[in-house]
């Protein structure tokens, strides 16, 4: 009898020392996890062939070190490029496709590319980090204009971009085992762990990303406990969980976040205990502020639209067949012209528009026996037009196609004579423009594009008319190059062609009249 009640006193006993930890494992098993956490649980990472401009100068060191890097990673392991893969770094970016196929051929997590571009104003490197089912980007981290060019300097930029990417993951390490509570993440002394750190194990339950690149912004999680460390390795700890939200929710795979948290100096406080929010009553104040101090405010993007205000010269040449077996023609080949055009960004696609030009000069009147010899002229262009923009991609101020359509006014103004030798003509008409406009590269601020206006059945009137009836045509065409100096502010440069002709019927006094312009112009953009 004795030993049949010291034998259930084991058994139950061993039955409640082991019941713990069978639960733990059990409702480990039925833990849910989010979509966003199994995204983010890498084990492996594939490094896609580094690009640049210079024909592999810098690549083929760039690459060599990042395959360092990350065989020297505790926490990643290295998969290979297959060969055979025929998919560049580039063109990763615009193609998650792409991405879903270089993960599954190398049954990777994750993606890691590179690129090198050398500009006329130093060095830009990228790199991209690509995490997840949907083939989107997660993190990027990138270089601009860097003005070192030796190969051991590039390779020392890779290597602190590649740890700023690390450091901007939403978790430290891992849970790699459990064992009661006892628990083994791959996170140490490196790190600045040390015996008796706390550390929190979260679940990543959102990754909420750029509306237009992808990125992650931020994400949203859910804290499932505290483990507390009792031995700290250079690239390994050990633990026992403190707490945890459920039994067993901290499992293999969880994600680790050491306690860090915002620390705020003391603040100053009255004596009634109000603390002062005025920086300007810190002991510190002088070296927050410094001499002279001004609010730095972030310069917003131009979101309203633009005004150009633009002059130049250009080569003005008018012919005339009259009645008589004579010709006449005028000309100036320095004529003044001033441009000014406004535009509304109704939305990113949509927008109207306003055209203002004047140009005053002189021409010779060299029809014989007419007087006086030389005659002013004047040239007035009015226009209102709208149009939609076909952004090529998410960026408005990338590449673009344009169409329009809109109504314009070109009157051609000159002083009498005797006999008459020319007239004064007004043109006018409903109009559909073309226009295109597309940056040179990411790393040179230029801007190139052309614009084509066609005129559907324009009408012309003239002060005198020189037959009973008449039949005009415009062509009109121009191509553009923008330099960008400041956000706000571009230079533009400009050369404009137009012909505008007609001919009489019935004639009186011409059978045709025609008037030739080339411009250059120049000036600024304000974009507001």
């Amino acid at each position: 009898m004795k030993s049949f009640f010291l034998g259930s006193l084991f058994v139950a006993s061993c039955f409640i020392s082991i019941s713990p930890t069978a639960w733990a494992q059990t409702n480990a098993q039925n833990v849910y996890v989010s979509a966003a956490d199994q995204d983010l649980a890498i084990k492996s990472i594939v490094l896609v062939p580094t690009t640049d401009n210079v024909g592999g100068i810098y690549a083929k060191p760039a690459e060599e070190e990042l395959r360092n890097l990350l065989n020297e990673d505790k926490q990643w392991s290295l998969s290979n490029f297959p060969k055979d893969l025929k998919i560049k770094s580039e063109t990763l970016d615009e193609n998650p496709s792409e991405v879903q196929t270089v993960l599954q051929s190398t049954q990777s997590e994750a993606a890691l590319t590179s690129k090198i571009i050398r500009g006329p104003r130093g060095i830009s490197i990228t790199l991209t980090l690509f995490v997840g089912r949907e083939g989107l980007p997660l993190l990027q981290e990138s270089l601009n204009d860097y003005k070192g060019f030796e190969t051991a300097e590039i390779k020392s930029e890779v290597r602190r971009l590649f740890e700023n990417l690390k450091y901007r993951m939403p978790f430290r390490a891992t849970i790699l085992s459990r064992r009661g509570q006892q628990v083994t993440l791959n996170l140490g002394s490196n790190y600045g762990l040390k015996p008796d750190s706390r550390v929190s194990v979260v679940q990543i339950i959102k990754i909420n990303r750029h509306p237009k690149l992808k990125f992650m912004v931020s994400t949203e999680k859910e804290v499932l406990g505290r483990v507390k460390l009792f031995k700290v390795e250079p690239f390994m700890s050990f633990g026992y969980v403190e707490m945890e939200k459920d039994p067993g929710v901290i499992a293999v795979g969880s994600k680790v976040m050491p306690d860090e948290f915002v620390k705020y100096s003391t603040p100053i406080t009255t004596p009634s205990g109000k603390v002062l929010q005025d920086i300007s009553t810190r002991p510190d104040k002088d070296v927050a502020f410094g001499e002279e101090p001004t609010e730095w405010l972030p310069t917003m993007p131009p979101q309203f639209g633009k005004v150009e205000l633009m002059a130049g010269f250009g080569n003005y040449t008018q012919n005339s067949s009259l009645t008589t077996p004579e010709s006449v023609s005028g000309s100036n080949n320095f004529a003044p012209n001033i441009l000014v055009r406004g535009e509304l960004w109704l939305n990113p696609e949509w927008y109207m528009g306003v055209h203002l030009r004047q140009s005053v000069f002189a021409i010779d009147n060299n029809q014989a026996g007419s007087s006086p010899s030389s005659l002013n002229m004047s040239v007035g262009q009015y226009g209102v037009n709208a149009g939609y923009n076909f952004l090529l991609t998410n960026d408005f101020f990338g590449p673009k196609l344009q169409i329009g359509a809109g109504y314009m006014t070109t009157k051609f103004t000159v002083d009498g004579s005797t006999p008459t030798t020319f007239t004064s003509m007004d043109y006018s008409g409903f109009l559909i423009s073309l226009a295109g406009q597309f940056p040179l590269s990411e790393e040179i601020p230029v801007d190139i594009g052309g614009r084509f206006d066609f005129y559907m059945n324009p009408g012309m009137s003239e002060s005198q008319d020189s037959g009973s009836g008449s039949d005009s045509k415009i062509n009109s065409f121009s191509f553009f190059m923008d330099y960008k100096m400041k956000t706000r502010f571009k230079i533009r440069g400009e050369l404009m062609i137009e012909n505008y002709s007609t001919d009489f019927s019935g004639a009186t006094r011409a059978t045709s009249t025609s008037h030739k312009m080339t411009t250059l112009f120049g000036g600024v953009q304000y974009l507001f």
